[in-house]
């Protein structure tokens, strides 16, 4: 299936109808019942199921790996020698540790307010989002699937930006409804990233906050330095960039400890309005592509490691004799 069908078949699901119903139930009940749980408890309850993801990452990546794909290759791509067999053996159990907290959280962030949002995360990094907002301009926010991106959005919503979110609807029509009304109950309006630009340049018109994703695989995207390989990336917050002059922000939110989170602006990308267009592109998301590898070499197993990162590759490039892409150039 093509990547326009799948859009085609997400876009064509039902929103709140009875197939939504079962599961968007049972997971409201679950996130409600989770939320009363003290957090101690919870936190420790859900490291046997970071076990569990752990061990069966480990099981499924031989396989993946023969088809170019795996949770290991891809910390091979990030760290190349930096990290030995042991170090990615180790990577992968604090990686399953953290999928089980991310779920955790996501379960009971309802409980989220502004008051709790400031005991919980330091926000120091949102008054330097404030600054540039009284510019006039709007910000981009570019992020990745990095520490707790829903938190981030969630607690950027309660705290009373003005944001417009891009993200990507679930298969599961009641999965999708259950998310969808725990993102817009902060206050966020959410998109999917099907749709196209124009709402977003939009919201920046209005002085907002803009929202996007931005270390996924790109099959038609540019190619820019991520780890230690070239990564197809996408280039929508450039191109929103050109047209808005707004500044893009590189800001995740990580866990330091459970129940305990910080914001973090890693870069803080201005436009060259004199510059070549295509030049200043690459640029841009160059700089983005920088600010999210720091991210994830400060806090390595807050990555969402099985995206597809490197997936596609530039035309005529060969593989190495260890079966991986060539390193990206210096």
């Amino acid at each position: 299936m093509s990547r326009r069908d799948k859009a085609a078949k997400l876009a064509a699901m039902p929103k709140d109808g009875p197939r939504t119903w079962p599961l968007f139930w049972a997971l409201t009940c679950l996130t409600a019942f989770v939320a009363v749980w003290p957090a101690p408890l919870t936190y420790t309850a859900f490291r046997a199921l970071g076990l569990a993801v752990a061990l069966l990452t480990r099981w499924r990546d031989p396989r993946l790996r023969r088809r170019g794909r795996g949770v290991q290759r891809n910390m091979r791509l990030a760290f190349g020698d930096d990290l030995d067999d042991r170090g990615r053996r180790a990577l992968v159990h604090a990686y399953g540790r953290h999928l089980a907290w991310l779920l955790l959280e996501v379960l009971r962030m309802r409980r989220l307010t502004p008051a709790r949002a400031r005991r919980w995360i330091d926000l120091r990094a949102f008054d330097e989002v404030r600054a540039l907002l009284a510019e006039g301009k709007g910000v981009i926010v570019a992020s990745g699937h990095m520490g707790n991106w829903e938190l981030l959005s969630c607690a950027a919503g309660v705290m009373g930006f003005a944001q417009t979110v891009l993200a990507r609807p679930l298969p599961e029509p009641g999965a999708e409804r259950w998310l969808r009304a725990h993102r817009e109950r902060s206050g966020q309006r959410v998109l999917s990233k099907f749709g196209g630009l124009w709402a977003l340049k939009k919201a920046l018109d209005r002085g907002g906050v803009v929202g996007l994703n931005v270390d996924e695989n790109a099959r038609d995207g540019l190619f820019v330095p991520f780890g230690t390989r070239l990564a197809g990336t996408n280039a929508t917050a450039a191109h929103l960039q050109r047209v808005s002059g707004a500044p893009i922000v590189v800001l995740t939110c990580q866990r330091l400890a459970p129940e305990r989170f910080r914001a973090h602006v890693w870069a803080v990308v201005r436009p060259d309005p004199g510059a070549e267009r295509e030049a200043e592109t690459a640029r841009v998301m160059a700089e983005v592509a920088r600010g999210l590898e720091a991210a994830l070499r400060a806090y390595p197993e807050q990555w969402l490691w099985s995206l597809r990162r490197w997936e596609t590759r530039p035309p005529g490039e060969a593989e190495g004799p260890d079966g991986l892409p060539p390193p990206a150039p210096v």
